[in-house]
């Protein structure tokens, strides 16, 4: 079984070849594991090309497949729920006040959502309100967390002054390029031990390109068990975005 990463996404697939096929095409069952049938000709450089083209279709399809698998009920945000921050869940409690717009507070042990009274609990322009003030608040704490993991490990990785940016990413958890990198907000949701190994992810980018042998030793040489830390994020990111 090979191996296809997109960012931290990693999409393993296996080859199927034909003798009288001209074409290389791909399909993805309900296992999420990637099928490429290829002719005899066809070249391992040639696989990988189409893979690079298909990259839009490969992260549509697995997360669609993965949403289904996982998908939760639809938040309506009311008193019970239960919001994740940092991979772990604390209870909801929604209280009425004076505020123009819903307010998101966490005190350590609980979320607490301040409304209008005239939000109503399942009007859907309610609901668009509080969770966009959920959002806001995710997105707040993400620019003071995710930093910090990203400095704690940059001098390891002799990595030092890399700018680091909160952004929400389309395709990936993390992104570098020019001395940047940047991190998905959602990511704020995930355990830190998860947080930390997009951040050395990235952080090893600053001196490989690609994901070559000496990209995996440099991330294994600050986390040694991050095989297991990036197929809980195969397995468990597409939940982080609900």
């Amino acid at each position: 079984m090979r191996q296809y990463h997109i960012g931290q996404i990693v999409i393993p697939y296996e080859i199927d070849w034909e003798r009288d096929r001209e074409t290389i095409s791909l399909s993805m069952d309900e296992s999420m594991e990637l099928t490429v049938c290829a002719p005899m000709t066809a070249t391992l450089d040639d696989i990988e090309t189409v893979l690079d083209d298909k990259q839009s279709w490969l992260m549509k399809t697995f997360y669609g497949l993965e949403k289904q698998a996982n998908s939760p009920r639809d938040k309506e945000y009311m008193s019970g729920e239960k919001l994740v921050y940092r991979g772990r869940h604390y209870y909801l409690d929604v209280e009425t006040g004076d505020v123009p717009e819903p307010q998101l507070s966490f005190d350590g042990d609980r979320f607490i959502l301040t409304v209008h009274e005239r939000d109503k609990p399942s009007d859907e322009v309610s609901v668009r309100r509080k969770r966009q003030a959920v959002e806001d608040w995710y997105y707040r704490q993400a620019e003071d967390d995710l930093p910090k993991r990203v400095d704690r490990y940059a001098p390891k990785l002799g990595a030092e002054g890399v700018t680091i940016a909160v952004c929400d990413l389309s395709r990936a958890w993390g992104e570098y390029e020019d001395e940047s990198i940047r991190l998905h907000w959602r990511l704020v949701r995930a355990p830190v031990r998860i947080q930390d190994y997009v951040a050395v992810h990235e952080l090893a980018h600053a001196k490989y390109d690609d994901h070559s042998a000496g990209f995996w030793n440099a991330v294994g040489s600050v986390i040694p068990d991050y095989e297991d830390r990036r197929e809980w994020l195969r397995l468990n990111g597409p939940l982080l975005t609900g």
